[in-house]
């Protein structure tokens, strides 16, 4: 949950000000900028559409699992995401920074529009790695998750709406914020081990290892992946337990959340 987080709270603040009358330039309302927390909070997409399973494939059935190489590359492609558009990403935040800041103080909406004008050509690039992310992804996964992924997608009847999330109280929303920033924290160290054992496992392929020796080098990293897999079943349940039964049965925001 750490790449597009800007980029989606300031992609849903272009859409936002481009739809804007021209006239009266009221200032941006509380209603505003509970959308922008939303979008920062909940659109995080790792790897866009084709990524519903993250780091730890929560979402895949136990014969479809990521296995411990899977979650390195996975990480490993954020992590060159992140290095490669580092300015890009910083500019974006500052953006965004400065459009929550004029917000909050009764700016118009005109005001914030200029603002946010200086983000389009940053978004517009973003866009682009964006999508070449979520195409490498892809690849990472086997065609038996892939088939997994699109029948999902057919069964939910296409792409939800970026709206999904607007039955969710203020109070819901920091809750889960707080839920989703604990699992971080906690998976953290478990996430570092995967890597360091998959780029071992790297090393010892183009040294010449055996298969038998590189699945040994992998199996270190079963505990880690374990305790992420536990992480994520323990945050999906929270999550479930703070939400309406109604907000239970949209599948929309059910992916949103738990996605």
């Amino acid at each position: 949950m750490r790449v597009m987080k800007s980029l989606a709270a300031v992609s849903l603040m272009l859409v936002a000000a481009c739809s804007s009358e021209p006239t009266a330039p009221a200032a941006v309302s509380d209603v505003d900028q509970l959308s922008v927390d939303l979008a920062s909070q909940f659109a995080d997409t790792r790897g866009g559409a084709v990524d519903k399973a993250g780091i730890g494939g929560v979402e895949f059935p136990d014969s479809l699992k990521l296995s411990a190489e899977q979650r390195a590359q996975i990480e490993a492609l954020h992590a060159a995401f992140e290095k490669a558009n580092a300015a890009d990403l910083a500019a974006l935040k500052a953006i965004e920074g400065e459009v929550r800041a004029a917000i909050k103080a009764g700016q118009s909406r005109e005001d914030v529009a200029k603002i946010l004008a200086k983000a389009a050509p940053i978004h517009g690039r973003l866009m682009a790695a964006h999508a070449k992310l979520a195409a490498d992804i892809w690849k990472v996964y086997t065609p038996a998750q892939q088939s997994w992924i699109t029948s999902r997608r057919r069964a939910d009847g296409g792409e939800c709406r970026a709206d999904a999330a607007k039955s969710l109280t203020a109070a819901q929303i920091e809750q889960i914020r707080v839920l989703k920033t604990r699992f971080t924290e906690a998976v953290k160290i478990h996430l570092e081990t995967i890597k360091k054992v998959h780029e071992e496992a790297r090393a010892a392929r183009a040294a010449g290892a055996s298969a038998e020796e590189i699945r040994k080098i992998l199996a270190r990293a079963d505990a880690a992946m374990t305790a992420v897999q536990k992480a994520e079943r323990e945050l999906k349940a929270a999550i479930l337990a703070l939400l309406t039964e109604e907000q239970r049965n949209n599948r929309c925001l059910l992916r949103l959340l738990l996605g």
